[in-house]
């Protein structure tokens, strides 16, 4: 099944002046193909710096052989050392990476960057956001509270900001048939709601329009950030009526185990403190903010 998989993937600066976005899709030497995501933070030149860096160390320790977890942890440690220069203090990115291995799926995450699963039994997110909303939701206060709180743009977790960090796995799972792994940063989902990323996936005619009707609906939608989208597909995924082709230009200007790998500790500034969130003193900002990409 392994070598059936289909790749596709979109990222765009948006209405951000610049991009500290990274995406990748590279089919690795050992046979396994990764795919990931990650969003900078830390102004212009860090966040640019910060997830690229990620995905670059991503790659040459999965190639040297070491696991998904251990490759975060890395990826963790270059990123908190290059922190240390003039004019990258506190830079970071989130990172999330799905790893195929023949019949089998492995999907790890840190921040608030998604994961999910496209099938025909519709769409389901497989990763778990590192933020405050996401903690505030969890106990109890209502989402429509929560995201208009001054820290809907805060995470609690991110790779880089400390030297330590927790990384979330699902897996190793086997991979379904007629199924597609859709790996994204925030300015996707924060203006597309579950059921919009559903329906303009299945109303594309393949994987690479797809990732095209979802950033540029997210554009359109009036998403101010940047916007990253990469698709992995198997098989024949159920699809619905293609959309209008319209939907493919826009304008850059206009079921798994889930378990902790590591501790993480985080200071924070006594009054931002959400009054909500019992690890918000260790929060950290998402900066969040054209394309830094890998295609192999």
């Amino acid at each position: 099944m392994a070598d059936q998989v289909r790749l596709a993937m979109e990222s765009i600066a948006g209405r951000r002046p610049y991009q500290e976005d990274s995406v990748l899709a590279e089919n690795l030497s050992n046979g396994r193909t990764l795919v990931a995501v990650a969003d900078g933070m830390g102004g212009h030149a860090a966040g640019e710096v910060a997830s690229a860096l990620a995905l670059e160390t991503l790659v040459s320790a999965l190639e040297d052989g070491e696991g998904l977890v251990a490759a975060f942890r890395l990826a963790n440690e270059r990123v908190h050392t290059g922190g240390a220069e003039p004019g990258k203090e506190g830079m970071g990115t989130t990172l999330v990476a799905l790893l195929l291995d023949g019949d089998e799926y492995m999907i790890a995450n840190v921040g608030d960057s998604r994961g999910y699963q496209v099938s025909s039994d519709g769409i389901r997110q497989l990763t778990e956001d590192h933020s405050f909303i996401a903690e505030a939701i969890k106990q109890g206060q209502p989402e429509e509270e929560a995201i208009r709180t001054p820290w809907k743009d805060v995470l609690t977790r991110a790779i880089g900001t400390q030297e330590e960090v927790e990384v979330d796995v699902v897996g190793p799972s086997p991979v379904q048939k007629d199924t597609a792994f859709l790996i994204c940063s925030d300015g996707l989902y924060k203006t597309l709601n579950d059921e919009e990323l559903r329906k303009l996936f299945a109303q594309s005619v393949a994987a690479q329009d797809a990732v095209k009707s979802l950033v540029t609906a997210a554009f359109e939608g009036g998403s101010d950030d940047n916007i990253s989208v990469v698709i992995a597909e198997y098989g024949q995924v159920p699809r619905d009526t293609p959309l209008s082709t319209e939907i493919l230009s826009y304008s850059p200007e206009a079921d798994s185990e889930r378990f902790n790998e590591s501790a993480f500790e985080r200071e924070g500034s006594e009054e931002e403190v959400p009054p909500t969130v019992e690890s918000a003193e260790e929060a950290v900002s998402d900066g969040n903010s054209g394309v830094n990409s890998i295609v192999g």
